[in-house]
This record gives C-alpha cells, sequence and structure tokens, in this order.
C-alpha cells in the first residue's frame, strides 16, 4: 500500500497546484490518474514495457519515469533521463525522498488511522494523504 502511495506523491511534487485538493484514482486500464478539484486531468501514470513507472500528461508527454536501482531505491528521472530524486525508507520503516544532491525533500510517515502525513525535512506538515469513501486517495495540504 505504501509502494503505491509513494507513486502517488510523486504526482503532488510536479503539481503546481498549491492549495488545491488531488485526487488519485485508477481507470478502467489499470492507469493511475490524478485530476485537481475540478475533475482536470493533471497526469496520467502506468507502467512501461521494462517495469519502470511513467507518468504523462493528459496529451502523452513524458513528465517523469521511476525506476529501481541495484539497492532497491526508486529513482525519478525527468523526460531527459536526469535523475530529480532518490526513495528509501529510514531505520524507522518512513519512506524519504532526496534530491540529486543527498538533501531531504519529504519524509513520508503513516499515523495510527492509515493516513499518510507528509512531512518537510524540518519535520513540519506538508499535507495529508487520506483514502475517501470509494477508496481513492486524496492528497490535503497543509495551509
Amino acid at each position: 500500500m505504501i509502494k503505491k502511495l509513494i507513486t502517488l506523491v510523486v504526482c503532488a511534487l510536479f503539481a503546481q497546484i498549491s492549495l488545491a485538493q488531488i485526487t488519485y484514482s485508477k481507470d478502467y486500464l489499470g492507469n493511475m490518474v490524478a485530476k485537481d478539484r475540478y475533475g482536470n486531468v493533471i497526469a496520467i501514470g502506468s507502467e512501461d514495457y521494462l517495469g519502470n513507472f511513467v507518468w504523462k500528461d493528459q496529451y502523452g508527454n513524458i513528465i517523469q519515469q521511476e525506476s529501481k536501482d541495484y539497492s532497491g531505491n526508486t529513482i525519478t528521472t525527468d523526460k531527459y533521463g536526469n535523475t530529480k530524486s532518490t526513495r528509501s525508507k529510514d531505520y524507522l520503516g518512513n519512506t524519504v525522498e532526496r534530491d540529486q544532491y543527498g538533501n531531504i525533500i519529504y519524509t513520508l510517515e503513516e499515523d495510527y488511522l492509515g493516513d499518510i502525513i507528509k512531512k518537510d525535512r524540518y519535520g513540519n506538515i506538508m499535507g495529508i494523504y487520506r483514502l475517501n469513501y470509494l477508496g481513492n486517495w486524496i492528497y490535503h495540504p497543509s495551509n
């Protein structure tokens, strides 16, 4: 479950909507679809033939690609193949995303209710991912 959520979080990074609610769901083909609060498609994610997860915009242009390295970390690259970030687990089991220089971008922690809390490098809460009644993840940014 955390693995699927991690791919959802990546969509939140490149979404330029700072205070908008983002909903993640699956379409009839099994692709991950990210929509803003008005129902407009922000991005569509699916696996390619190599097993990499690829995010595309609504026109089919590649936004970013996620693949695994030899250590099991998830490497995120832009459409040109440049490394944007690396995701791994810390000693507490939290997911940590770092930029290409090793600086922490954010950390994902699961609370006792099953919600995923997104914190910045200083421990401030950036937002919360919650499941709605349809089983879709909704990102609620903090103010």
